[in-house]
């Protein structure tokens, strides 16, 4: 039995009729086979071998290309069957069912007019393939075949480096889906009884938290955080044990506790009774944190997994622009800024700060004729601002502590979230009797800045924070 081993289809395809283009398609075949290979470059007589399925390897091959070549010769529209009818009409021919299935795949498809062919009218064609008569075609002719052949080659040269190019963006995203699936997947190991389990997961979403893609390094990185936080909890529960046959016997007590007033003011921090009740009894000794019964704590993790996805979610606008690529450092070439005693460390845009792989620099912030004019660098890779679809700005009023970086982002609860402007334009310009203005600046004396998301989630920073940016003094008159 004769076993069939058919040649890899090509991503070149040439479709010709044998008795009226046979010769221009071997001598086009000669010379795009020469150039980019055999076996990217398909045409029937050649790349099908003994045995095999004809109309299956045709529909492979034209399934598979990047490149349709359509050979069109004079008789091309009025080639005819044995039964005297014209072949374009019968919808098994097989020129026609390559010229479809290459419209239907919007591939490049290039017509090749050979002598003195002239590209055939819409009305002569079959509906489906009117479509054909809008494509640029190449002009082959015998005299000039050299001149005409490598103008040809350098347009398949470029067709084929797009569709690669496509092809491997499309291939890390499918990889960048599967890393992010993993960071769910290692969530629910956090949850594990196992020591080892959880040792095995943490190393592995801490290697995730240096991935290449941005989405999946921010997955790994608020998991990871959040885990962090949680397993710092562990060394207290010694602490906590031997006083626990006390606890559980004592009532509730009313403390008085020290806590920052709602609104700062120079009166400093005000002291106010608050009503605590005595700690709950730590939870039996286990894998579980002191004071975090495994539920809690499955539940915490799991809140920390979705948090994680979400953050990646944010950030699902991919890479803009075509600037510096993913390994190579962003740095200033300006001198390293240093803090002085009339300039504080909040306001400098340092070299730490531009060392982020997105960083923002407020220059001023002036107040002028009732409007607040602010001016800023920024570096995003090479893409411009957008609050609906890309990065941004987050404006804020403070001396860039009060309120904290960290809830100058949506995704943080109201109850902690803080007032900023969100801006995509360079200088902005905002009314001072704009509510805005007057809900997120307000009388503060600086204007800080953080580089923010869709969805206007923060960007990290290198060191896992959000100091993307600086501040600046408000100049007022």
């Amino acid at each position: 039995m004769a076993i069939s081993n058919p040649r890899k289809p090509g991503r070149i395809f040439i479709s010709y009729r044998r008795d009226e283009t046979g010769f221009p398609a071997s001598w086009l075949y000669e010379r795009l086979a020469g150039h980019f290979g055999p076996d990217q470059v398909f045409k029937d007589v050649d790349s099908i071998e003994l045995g095999d399925d004809f109309p299956e390897a045709i529909a492979n091959a034209v399934g598979a290309c990047d490149v349709l070549l359509v050979l069109i010769g004079a008789q091309w529209l009025a080639v005819t069957d044995e039964a005297g009818h014209r072949r374009l009409e019968n919808s098994d021919d097989f020129v026609r069912l390559e010229i479809e299935a290459a419209l239907q795949r919007k591939v490049r498809i290039i017509p090749i007019l050979v002598g003195k062919a002239r590209m055939p009218p819409a009305d002569q064609l079959p509906a489906s393939l009117g479509k054909l008569v809008h494509r640029q075609a190449l002009e082959l002719d015998p005299n000039r075949f050299e001149a005409d052949s490598r103008r040809l080659v350098r347009v398949v040269e470029k067709t084929l480096a797009e569709e690669e190019a496509r092809r491997a963006a499309e291939a890390r995203r499918a990889a960048e889906k599967t890393r992010l699936t993993t960071v769910q997947t290692i969530a629910a190991s956090l949850t594990a009884d196992g020591p080892a389990e959880v040792d095995a997961a943490e190393a592995a979403l801490r290697r995730l938290a240096d991935d290449e893609s941005e989405r999946v390094a921010q997955a790994a990185q608020a998991l990871l955080q959040v885990w962090e936080v949680e397993r710092g909890k562990r060394p207290s529960e010694a602490k906590q044990r031997p006083g626990q046959a006390d606890e559980k016997r004592q009532p509730p007590t009313k403390l008085v506790a020290s806590v920052p007033p709602a609104v700062a003011t120079d009166a400093g921090r005000a002291t106010v009774p608050v009503e605590t009740a005595a700690p709950a009894p730590p939870d039996p000794p286990g894998d579980a944190p002191a004071g975090v019964s495994p539920a809690r704590r499955r539940l915490l993790i799991a809140g920390a997994a979705l948090a994680a996805l979400l953050v990646a979610g944010g950030v699902a606008y991919a890479q803009y622009g075509t600037g510096r690529g993913e390994d190579e450092p962003i740095g200033s070439t300006a001198p390293a800024a240093t803090p002085s005693p009339t300039t504080p460390a909040d306001e400098l845009c340092t070299d730490e700060i531009r060392s982020n792989r997105r960083w923002v620099c407020l220059t001023s912030a002036v107040v002028a004729d009732g409007k607040l004019t602010i001016k800023y660098e920024v570096d995003y890779d090479g893409a411009k601002p957008n609050v609906n679809t890309g990065y941004h700005l987050h404006l804020y009023g403070g001396d860039g502590k009060n309120p904290p970086d960290h809830t100058m982002s949506s995704h943080w609860p109201k109850s902690t979230r803080g007032k900023y402007l969100y801006v995509a334009r360079e200088p902005y310009v905002l009314n001072t009797d704009d509510p805005d203005f007057t809900d997120a600046i307000g009388h503060a004396p600086k204007v800080c800045a953080r580089i923010a998301i869709a969805g206007h989630s923060l960007v990290q920073d290198n060191k896992g924070g959000y100091q993307t940016g600086n501040c600046v003094p408000i100049t007022r008159p």
